[in-house]
C-alpha cells in the first residue's frame, strides 16, 4: 500500500530552503520529517546558517532587500529579516511608510501593545510599525503589555551554543521569547536540544528530589527541571 503524501500548505512550500527546516515544522505544525521529505522531494538545498559579518550588514538598507540578498548570498526574506530585527531602514520609503502620518498619541504606544496590534488599529502593515520601533529604539511588548528587557551581548552569544531551555533559565525569558530570537537572527538550535514529556510521575518525582538529581535522572540539563519546576508553581498561584 501506498503511503499518501500529505498536502502541504503553499505558504510553507514556498519557504522551503529560505529558512530552517525545524522553523517551518514549529510554525506549519507539521512533522519535522514531513518537511524534510517535500524539500528532498522538490529537490531544494537545505537553509544554512551564514555568518552575518560586518562588511554584509553594511549592505542591508542601502539598496533594495531582494538586491542586498543577491550581493550577500542569501534569499530575500533572509536579507529582510535580518535587516528588520538590527532595525535598519529600509532603502527609500515603503509606501504605507509614506502614506501614515506618525502622531504621537501613535507613537506613544509602541512598545506598550504588540506590533501586529497597533499595525491593525493604525491599518498599516505590522513590518511599517516594526521599522518604526525600531527607530525610536524602544523594545518589542511581546504583547504582554510590557516592554521586554533588552538583550545583552553576554546572552546572545548563548543562542546555538545553549539550549532555548537552558537560555531561558538562565536568564529570566520564556522559552519562546529565547527560539524566537534565535530564529530571528538565523542562528540554528543546538543539537542538544532533547523534548521530555512531562508525565504525572515525573512531576510527582519533583517533589521528593533536587533539580540536579532529576537532570541527571533524566538526562537533561538541571535548567531544564528547574524551568518546569517554575511554570508548575506559576500555575498553582
Amino acid at each position: 500500500m501506498v503511503k499518501k503524501v500529505p498536502t502541504l500548505p503553499q505558504a510553507l512550500v514556498k519557504q522551503l530552503g529560505t529558512v530552517s527546516d525545524r522553523s517551518l515544522s514549529a510554525e506549519f505544525g507539521v512533522s519535522l520529517y514531513v518537511v524534510q521529505q517535500e524539500r528532498k522531494r522538490r529537490g531544494i538545498l537545505p537553509w544554512k546558517y551564514i555568518e552575518w559579518t560586518p562588511k554584509r550588514i553594511a549592505v542591508l538598507g542601502k539598496m533594495p532587500d531582494n538586491q542586498a540578498a543577491k550581493v550577500v548570498g542569501v534569499t530575500k526574506t533572509a536579507a529582510y529579516s535580518k535587516r528588520v530585527s538590527l532595525g535598519i531602514k529600509p532603502f527609500g520609503k515603503s509606501r504605507a511608510a509614506t502614506q501614515h502620518q506618525w502622531k504621537k498619541t501613535d507613537i506613544d504606544q509602541l512598545g506598550k501593545v504588540s506590533d501586529a496590534v497597533l499595525a491593525r488599529k493604525l491599518g498599516i502593515s505590522e513590518s511599517v510599525v516594526i521599522s518604526k520601533r525600531h527607530s525610536k529604539g524602544i523594545a518589542s511588548s511581546g504583547g504582554t503589555g510590557k516592554p521586554r528587557r533588552p538583550w545583552t551581548k553576554s546572552e546572545l552569544a548563548m543562542l546555538g551554543k545553549k539550549s532555548d531551555t537552558v537560555i531561558a533559565a538562565e536568564t529570566g525569558r520564556g522559552r519562546r521569547h529565547v527560539r524566537s530570537k534565535r530564529e530571528e537572527l538565523g542562528i540554528p538550535a543546538t543539537q542538544q536540544q532533547k523534548s521530555i514529556q512531562w508525565t504525572k510521575a515525573i512531576i510527582k518525582r519533583m517533589g521528593t528530589v533536587t533539580n540536579k538529581e532529576l537532570a541527571e535522572e533524566l538526562g537533561v540539563a538541571e535548567a531544564t527541571v528547574a524551568l518546569h519546576r517554575r511554570r508548575l508553581i506559576g500555575k498553582s498561584q
